[in-house]
């Protein structure tokens, strides 16, 4: 894989312009797989993963997999009685032909350029494909970065469908220590679907800000030191409009996450086990959390390829019922209610994603079949198309270093520097994979 680009680093920033940077040791490619890293006893100097070069490669890949090495975790039970998962006739999606800009591609060759780990696709719930690459092993944890998001706004879906959480009152309402904050000051529904009036401080990100907090980078001068500090350190923003526009950014998860904790006296990771993943899983996960023993909701997660594969399943079988006194079923059919593509069009993510919505930390497609979509940095992906009964589950290592915007009027979140790590190149591989299965 050829080297990108790399931002400079960002002033202000001291301790942490390494992983801007993206400074490798000597002999070690970007993109490399990971042998070496991590290996020998003790492992040698260049090849140790450490807070400052965990999330550059070729050291990210290793990461991505031993999260829980990384950083203190919570862990996350499994269900008694996991969702099944048949073996289907393997579908041949090797050489499917689909193009990334004006570049022709296989799927194989775009598993590959895209430093994918595993990918996995069911058909009518049963895997129909199923790779594993560079090492990468079935059963193994992968984080899943921003698409945790996702988890958190099924937990708080169903907790309004119960009557317990008011999407129109103020997230402040039952977090007063958010009082006088963006995320306090805002409903919990505009929490929910990224539209809240915030601006951090420059020289606290949202993104490099919460990894700061939860301890899994060095924390530079005025950093927060947990994920409740880096709440309360950002600024009302200015809307013009008179209402806010759509910004994503780690905060309002975090924010809402607190909330969800408040209502019900437990702990975020006991609300996944007791709510999602006694439904499905059939292994364990955990979840990354910061000093204070506070989860990571809006990127924490790390489960192996199947489970995750098991929760999209879950999720797509409760889109084809409607029952209306099962919370769960409700907080899923609500979730995808159709959310304005115009607002998220204006928003830093539109750009690759045209007609998309947001909402509940879910993407909306808008392609007549209620697809929707789950998406982490560094390359996870979760698509469900529930007209064609299809799940795609991606978990990758794409090195992803640019700087996140501050603030919604930024102009810092440019398209990815290349063409095959777009979300349009994601949208290409899914539709050649579609057109290549039974109808």
């Amino acid at each position: 894989m050829s080297k990108r680009n790399m931002q400079q680093p960002t002033p202000n920033l001291p301790g942490i312009a390494l992983i801007l940077a993206g400074a490798l040791a000597p002999g070690l490619a970007v993109g490399a797989p990971p042998v070496g890293v991590m290996q020998g006893f003790p492992p040698a100097p260049a090849l140790r993963v450490t807070q400052a070069n965990a999330f550059q490669p070729p050291y990210l890949r290793w990461s991505m997999r031993h999260a829980r090495e990384v950083s203190p975790t919570r862990g996350i039970g499994r269900a008694a009685t996991p969702l099944a998962l048949t073996e289907g006739s393997e579908a041949a999606l090797d050489q499917v032909a689909f193009s990334a800009g004006d570049q022709p591609l296989t799927l194989a060759a775009y598993l590959q350029q895209t430093s994918t780990d595993g990918l996995i696709v069911l058909h009518r719930g049963k895997v129909v494909y199923e790779r594993y690459l560079e090492g990468f092993q079935p059963g193994q944890p992968h984080i899943w970065a921003s698409m945790t998001k996702s988890v958190t706004g099924l937990i708080a879906a169903q907790l309004i469908a119960e009557g317990a959480l008011d999407p129109q009152r103020t997230l402040a309402h039952y977090v007063p220590e958010l009082r006088g904050t963006p995320f306090g000051e805002a409903t919990v529904q505009a929490n929910l679907d990224m539209q809240v009036a915030v601006q951090y401080p420059p020289q606290m990100p949202p993104d490099l800000g919460l990894f700061a907090a939860t301890g899994l980078i060095p924390r530079g001068e005025g950093m927060p030191g947990d994920i409740y500090s880096f709440l309360q350190q950002v600024q009302q923003a200015s809307s013009p409009a008179g209402k806010a526009p759509f910004f994503y950014q780690n905060g309002s998860p975090e924010a809402l996450a607190w909330a969800l904790r408040r209502i019900t006296g437990l702990n975020w990771a006991q609300l996944v086990e007791q709510r999602l993943w006694s439904r499905f899983a059939e292994d364990d996960a955990y979840v990354q959390v910061d000093p204070l023993g506070t989860e990571m909701a809006s990127g924490g997660i790390s489960c192996n390829l199947r489970d995750t594969a098991r929760f999209a399943e879950l999720v797509r079988r409760e889109l084809a019922r409607d029952a209306k006194g099962d919370s769960f079923n409700q907080a899923v059919r609500s979730t995808f209610q159709p959310a304005d593509p115009a607002v998220f069009a204006q928003g830093i993510l539109g750009p690759g994603r045209p007609g998309y919505g947001y909402r509940n930390y879910w993407y909306q497609k808008n392609d007549g079949d209620g697809s929707v979509e789950a998406s982490g940095r560094f390359g996870q992906k979760i698509f469900i198309n529930p007209r064609r009964e299809v799940v795609i589950v991606k978990l990758s290592a794409t090195a992803d270093q640019a700087r996140r915007a501050t603030r919604a009027d930024s102009d810092v979140n440019a398209a990815p520097a290349r063409v095959v790590d777009s979300p349009a190149a994601f949208s290409s591989m899914v539709e050649a994979v579609l057109a290549a299965l039974p109808g």
